[in-house]
């Protein structure tokens, strides 16, 4: 089974599934039976996840079809890495952090000498590491609540020195409705304060990180936290865009908002 049908199979079974809690352990680091195939060369590919509001089919087609969609561009070297947004930063999860299998070729000699790597381990490796991802995705499903609270601003800022590699490309997809309601950002000021002033005080609490020139791409906006999921008002929509959009420049990052995951 190929690995966007192995979600998408997952998208049926967890529409079925009532919550769970999530357990997942937190990775400290990239997992030992991949690291020998990352690269200093490749790009750091990040994806979160806002696990905080009720995912509904389309949700879970956009989150199924995004990570689908990142894991077939995937060339080999790149570390990937999956990290939950929850309703506070101090929840965030690291749940996938690994290296992209890949035998570089060494020559004719080399690659008939080498027992360092073979074209077949590393197609191996990487059905064990699309497996995990699989798994992973399942436990997301079955797992999602809707949490009181969505503490984006704070787990982008305490998480980046975990995520983020200086000296490599860095790619983060966020899979988010933006809606920030946190204990340190209400929702209520977010959505009615003027931007300028919100900005000031996340750069004055040190809460704007440094992206050193990411490429971020967020899709699943555009949508209310309502019953339902009704579409934003395009005002609310404007002014959210417009607060990212400058989070995001100041954060030394260039960024895509978007509602499905496009042009990879």
């Amino acid at each position: 089974m190929s690995f966007f049908a192995s979600l998408r199979r997952l998208a049926c079974l967890a529409l079925l599934v009532a919550p769970l809690g999530w357990a997942a352990p937190a990775a400290a680091a990239v997992d030992t039976a991949t690291a020998k195939y990352c690269s200093p060369k490749a790009d750091n590919v990040v994806v979160y996840v806002d696990r905080t509001t009720n995912y509904d089919a389309k949700d879970k087609r956009d989150l199924l079809d995004g990570i689908s969609a990142i894991f077939g561009g995937l060339k080999g070297g790149e570390r990937f890495s999956i990290r939950t947004i929850a309703d506070s930063f101090s929840a965030s999860e690291s749940l996938i952090d690994a290296c992209m299998p890949i035998c570089a070729s060494q020559g004719f000699f080399g690659d008939l000498f080498s027992s360092s790597c073979t074209e077949g381990v590393a197609i191996n490796d990487r059905n064990h590491l699309r497996d995990r991802i699989v798994a992973t995705v399942e436990k997301l499903l079955n797992s999602y609540s809707d949490l009181p609270y969505s503490a984006i601003v704070q787990t982008l800022a305490l998480t980046a020195n975990a995520e983020i590699r200086p000296d490599q490309p860095n790619r983060l997809f966020l899979f988010t409705d933006l809606l920030e309601n946190s204990q340190y950002l209400p929702g209520r000021d977010f959505l009615n304060q003027p931007n300028a002033e919100l900005l000031s005080r996340i750069e004055g609490d040190r809460l704007v990180p440094d992206f050193h020139g990411a490429l971020i791409k967020v899709f699943g906006v555009g949508r209310s936290g309502l019953p339902g999921r009704p579409p934003l008002d395009q005002h609310l929509l404007s002014k959210i865009m417009d607060f990212w959009t400058h989070y995001f420049t100041a954060a030394h990052a260039t960024v895509a908002i978007q509602q499905a995951l496009s042009g990879l």
